[in-house]
């Protein structure tokens, strides 16, 4: 009879445990939601019903992947709340998951690096760091009109070669080129959203004088 007993404890405790899992919730945000390429972003979440210690995985699934990838493990607060810092190297789509229960998903889009040097009157190098290759992709070289109080295009300019980073994943793509602006216009390189993508998002340059 007392085997009875403990057995029928044994088994009620696990349909508990299991009717908690199946029945948690996950959220997941993230701050900022688009990044410089390097830069990190805070993703914040809380468990429902709250338990602490629970050990939260935050799943990444970074362009141009089509599957999830475990990048993190955290751990759950006494309010269930929990947080993982991390550096997507392309646009990423993260989800949480505990168990069988997964949060809606959040997508964080990553800007490159683009930078211009002025080598000398109507030279420049321009080089674009990211997680990915951007050789054959092209840039839009622009100076600013002061009397339109705009930036307008100039030519466009495409990245010829690529090299390893300081660091995997990192890839600088880089091109030479020569323009004719007048002398102390200012300049600037735009990647624009159809070259950016699919896997990150438009974004300009530093300015420097021609």
């Amino acid at each position: 009879m007392k085997r009875t007993l403990v057995a029928t404890a044994l088994g009620a405790a696990a349909v508990t445990a299991g009717a908690t899992a199946a029945s948690s919730t996950l959220t997941l945000a993230a701050n900022p939601l688009t990044v410089a390429y390097g830069k990190t972003t805070v993703l914040t979440g809380q468990l429902t019903p709250a338990q602490a210690n629970q050990n939260i995985s935050i799943n990444a699934q970074a362009c141009p992947a089509t599957t999830f990838k475990k990048t993190a493990t955290v751990k759950t607060a006494s309010t269930g709340a929990f947080t993982a810092t991390v550096t997507p190297a392309a646009m990423t789509t993260y989800k949480a998951s505990l168990h069988n229960s997964d949060s809606p998903t959040v997508v964080v889009k990553v800007k490159p690096m683009v930078t211009i040097k002025r080598v000398k009157r109507g030279s420049f190098t321009a080089t674009v760091t990211a997680g990915l290759d951007l050789k054959g992709k092209a840039l839009l070289f622009q100076r600013y009109a002061k009397l339109r109080k705009r930036w307008v295009q100039v030519k466009k300019v495409t990245l010829t070669s690529s090299t390893p980073g300081p660091a995997k994943p990192t890839v600088i793509s880089s091109a030479s080129f020569n323009a004719k602006v007048a002398r102390l216009t200012r300049v600037r390189l735009m990647l624009s959203t159809a070259q950016a993508a699919p896997c990150y998002v438009t974004t300009t340059s530093n300015v420097v004088r021609n």
